[in-house]
């Protein structure tokens, strides 16, 4: 995107980098500070919207699941983008698949909303009833007003609906689902030795020639790839943020200009009791004013038991302002007056703790402002560091002269390959990884800088190639002792393979294999019944061991290569194990389910993209990496 703007600013092209994303201080909770008060609309999907604050609460989901297994998310870093774009993606399918439901005609009624929302277990209270407040909470925790809630809920039955219809797939044929079951649950029986490739034959030594003749047949294995040298500059916003001095001014004004960035709002313990009633409700409260006790009132007119009340916790934002205003204003321990509930009856509620509102003081987060205000003005200045880079490079100055000018560091780097590797690995060079960097250094010429390069992860590079050194082939005097190692462990396998088979041979179908292979020092055991899908438990055993024993017939020796490729695994066929789907109801109906789950897969791929296909869907880019 960025790399676009300045095309249109200047005559060079690639000219790079507008730092315009917006800041987060989400330790301090400071996440309005800098966010972009212009439109919210984060992806045009057909004559739908997706809305950055729904793209927010989707996002928060999926970051709780990271947070939840230790998994630590920085903002701004690029696992968040990551998720970020993840659920925006998720966000467009829904949205598709809602405006294709209205297509279809299919229309979700207030009934259906209501329906859901009273039986849905997220909402029920200790009793395992539907209790408004709990509704109110847990909307208020995900940043979800009710309208908003509604909404996305209808969108959701839409889309559920329209999945059924084209999960509607006519039954399996059973003709299919016999064939299926007895493929996948047909049975092996074999015994089996995992032999090292020493126990069958001696360590081979090389004939005269023989090295000469390998490497030539793998002569790409052994051959040196084209080294090269670069001088770089490689700039991101935190190494121009270290030099930036901050007016103590700015940043007291940034303090005061958000007074509510820095207050934690008052909390309450509440408790709640509901009634279908506005006079059982008052009948309640009548008593409660009387001098009677919460919990006993509670038990007596509702049957819910003390240690059902509770609701938690609460700030004035996490509830209806209807709810909210006189919750908040009575003195904790007293009930307040019976209040109609948003979606129907009424509550009678009493605090029962509260913490008071804490204000971090400026002392306490100036280190903050000054962080996020030096970042900040760094990533701002990355959009005119790249236009001076620019200027300098057009002048006909190199990678060293350009950073010079500019007061930063350039680096160099001495033969490093394309796929990262140093021409001598002793010499500990510490290779960027930026993802364009290796590419960039093998795309561009020798003495020859590149035009200034936008890097995915935020930063701006120039690179210049000092020195290129070909690729070559290597001779046989340089990579003798590779050479060796690799022709003596593929001939030692080789003749292994060809020492069990002849054991084999001679032990032919009835043959006892233990007393065959007895001078290897092995034992066979019998195994037990496995599928085709499934390797046996046992070390360096594999699914080509597997095959080749579904190949055999009974009694017939098979010989592989094991896993690692240091040993021959010999196994016997002793039994062939048919599947009876009449026996395995289960397993039949799990097969039948697994095709019938294939069909419906493909026939929602097949609309999913048919779906893509004809919507148009547009993405604002610069919205996503402002909050992102």
């Amino acid at each position: 995107m960025l790399t676009q703007m300045r095309k249109g600013a200047s005559s060079w092209p690639a000219k790079i980098f507008l730092g315009v994303i917006a800041l987060s201080f989400v330790g301090w909770g400071v996440g309005d500070v800098f966010v972009n008060r212009g439109g919210t609309t984060v992806a045009d999907v057909g004559s739908a919207e997706v809305d950055i604050r729904d793209l927010q609460i989707a996002y928060s989901n999926q970051a709780r699941s990271f947070q939840s297994q230790g998994v630590q998310i920085e903002a701004g870093s690029d696992l968040a983008q990551a998720l970020a774009r993840v659920a925006l993606d998720q966000l467009i399918l829904d949205s598709l698949q809602s405006e294709t439901g209205a297509e279809f005609g299919i229309t979700i009624g207030t009934d259906t909303l209501r329906e859901d929302i009273l039986n849905n277990g997220l909402f029920f209270d200790d009793s395992g009833v539907f209790s408004p407040a709990v509704f109110a909470g847990t909307l208020s925790t995900r940043g979800l007003t009710e309208a908003r809630y509604l909404g996305l809920l209808g969108g959701q039955i839409r889309e559920s609906q329209l999945l059924n219809s084209l999960g509607a797939v006519p039954p399996v044929p059973v003709v299919l689902a016999d064939s299926v079951f007895e493929y996948r649950h047909e049975q092996r029986v074999a015994e089996l030795a995992v032999i090292p490739n020493e126990a069958l034959v001696p360590n081979p030594e090389p004939a005269a020639g023989d090295l000469e003749k390998f490497l030539e047949a793998n002569l790409t294995e052994y051959s040196a790839p084209e080294y090269r040298s670069v001088d770089f500059l490689l700039v991101y916003p935190d190494d121009l943020a270290r030099n930036i001095e901050l007016d103590e001014a700015q940043l007291r004004q940034t303090y005061d200009a958000a007074p509510g960035a820095w207050t934690r709002a008052e909390t309450r313990l509440f408790q709640q009791m509901s009634f279908p009633t506005e006079d059982a409700a008052n009948a309640a409260f009548e008593e409660l004013q009387g001098g009677a006790d919460f919990a006993q009132v509670a038990f007596d007119q509702t049957g819910v038991a003390a240690e059902e009340l509770d609701l938690g916790w609460f700030a004035p934002g996490d509830l209806f302002p209807e709810l909210a205003g006189p919750l908040f204003a009575a003195p904790v321990g007293d009930a307040v007056a019976p209040l109609a509930s948003p979606l129907g009856g009424w509550l009678i509620f009493r605090a029962t703790d509260m913490t008071p509102e804490q204000v971090t003081p400026y002392e306490e987060a100036r280190d903050a402002i000054a962080t996020s205000l030096s970042l900040r003005m760094a990533r701002d200045a990355m959009f005119g560091l790249a236009n001076d880079m620019d200027d300098l490079l057009a002048t006909g100055a190199n990678v060293a002269e350009t950073a010079a000018a500019l007061e930063l560091d350039a680096r160099s780097l001495t033969r490093v390959s394309s796929f990262g590797a140093t021409e001598d690995p002793m010499s500990l060079q510490i290779i960027p990884d930026a993802p364009e960097f290796l590419d960039e250094i093998y795309f561009g010429d020798i003495d020859f800088p590149s035009p200034v390069i936008e890097t995915s992860d935020g930063g701006l590079l120039v690179v210049e190639v000092t020195e290129i050194v070909e690729a070559r082939l290597r001779g046989l005097d340089e990579v003798e002792g590779h050479v060796l190692a690799d022709w003596r462990e593929q001939k030692l396998a080789e003749l292994a393979g060809e020492a069990a088979r002849s054991i084999a041979d001679v032990a032919g179908i009835m043959g006892e294999l233990n007393a065959a292979y007895s001078e290897t020092g092995v034992s066979f055991d019998t195994l037990t019944p496995f599928v085709r899908t499934q390797a046996p438990g046992i070390d360096n055993v594999g699914l080509e061991t597997v095959a080749a024993l579904f190949e055999a017939r009974p009694g017939e020796i098979v010989i592989t290569p094991s896993v690692d490729g240091q040993h021959q695994v010999v196994a016997r066929l002793l039994d062939i194990v048919s599947s009876d789907p009449i026996a395995d109801p289960e397993g039949l109906l799990a097969v039948e389910q697994s095709l019938t789950n294939g069909l419906i897969s493909d026939v929602v791929d097949q609309n999913t993209a048919a779906m893509y296909d004809s919507t148009s869907v547009s993405i604002n880019s610069e919205l996503l990496e402002e909050y992102f």
